[in-house]
């Protein structure tokens, strides 16, 4: 699942083309399970393996589709997901060899980049779990214009339209009106 074998690119390149469903992937299914978010289609992975020197670049896209709740109207909604990806997977004995005493190694932004491997194979598992994740929009939303729900009754505004006074409603300083202050 996922696994890029090393032995396999050889002199030319190498290529993924796995459908996988998100409950394997533990970043994946640790998330549906604690946010409110489902997993409706499988990830369908394309990635292109080649080496570049020591390293072996990945080159890839991850199709599948999520249920959320949108943070305005509370209403479920399908997001699709559709999204490029690249990596750069190193030989992690290689990575720890710049460092025999095991000392703490300040990062740049190319090596957060690295996808450590040992072995034969790498594990392309958790860097595509990540990039989903980056992907999820932080406040959900099921339409660009969703109006949300009325603060004074309830209703959802893009279904129907509330009867609430909507000029005290928008207004914050309609509280001053209902304010009883003494005449001087």
């Amino acid at each position: 699942m996922l696994q890029l074998h090393i032995a396999g690119i050889g002199q030319s390149e190498w290529d993924i083309d796995e459908q996988v469903d998100a409950s394997r992937l533990a970043l994946l299914e640790r998330l549906s399970r604690d946010a409110s978010l489902e997993f409706v289609q499988p990830l369908l992975v394309l990635a292109r393996a080649r080496f570049a020197g020591e390293s072996i670049m990945v080159d890839g896209r991850i199709r599948t589709a999520v249920k959320m709740t949108c943070s305005r109207c509370l209403s479920p909604f399908e997001l699709p997901i559709d999204i490029d990806f690249k990596a750069s997977a190193v030989d992690r004995d290689k990575v720890r060899g710049d460092n025999p005493q095991n000392e703490e190694v300040e990062l740049s932004a190319e090596d957060i980049e690295v996808l450590p491997y040992s072995g034969d194979n790498i594990d392309l598992g958790e860097e595509i779990a990540q990039q989903i994740i980056m992907a999820l929009p932080f406040k959900p939303l099921c339409r660009d214009t969703c109006k949300g729900l009325c603060s004074g009754c309830g209703v959802d505004l893009n279904r129907k339209a509330c009867r609430c006074d909507n000029q005290d409603q928008n207004n914050p300083f309609a509280v001053l009106k209902k304010l009883d202050l003494p005449r001087a």
